[in-house]
């Protein structure tokens, strides 16, 4: 994660219409938010590979993955990270697949 990336989680996460429809407190998206910050790897973008997507945002994602060497993306944006990201060779995965991968991984090192 790079200080972009997450001032751009919080500015969304913290949106008021997002905190609405979470049915939560600003303060438990706050700690959410602070809970990735104290176990993501920190990522120094230093070549910043321009346009690869429509939107600079999604831009942002991407650079943090390819200097990070992220496994993946993980997204429910499919349709405008999934060519950008594989020019890279890195997958892109919707939160329900990853969950899925994440948890044939557990049960495999679990046996």
């Amino acid at each position: 994660m790079d200080y972009n990336l997450v001032c751009e989680y919080r500015d969304v996460a913290l949106r008021p219409q997002h905190i609405t429809a979470s049915g939560r407190r600003s303060e438990d998206a706050e700690a959410i938010i602070e809970m990735l910050e104290a176990i993501a790897a920190p990522v120094l973008v230093r070549i910043k590979h321009r346009p690869l997507s429509q939107d600079e945002n999604d831009d942002m994602v991407l650079d943090v993955a390819i200097h990070g060497q992220a496994d993946a993306v993980v997204t429910n944006n499919i349709k405008d990270f999934g060519a950008a990201a594989e020019q890279f060779g890195i997958p892109v995965l919707t939160p329900k697949d990853f969950l899925i991968a994440f948890r044939k991984v557990e049960s495999v090192h679990a046996s």
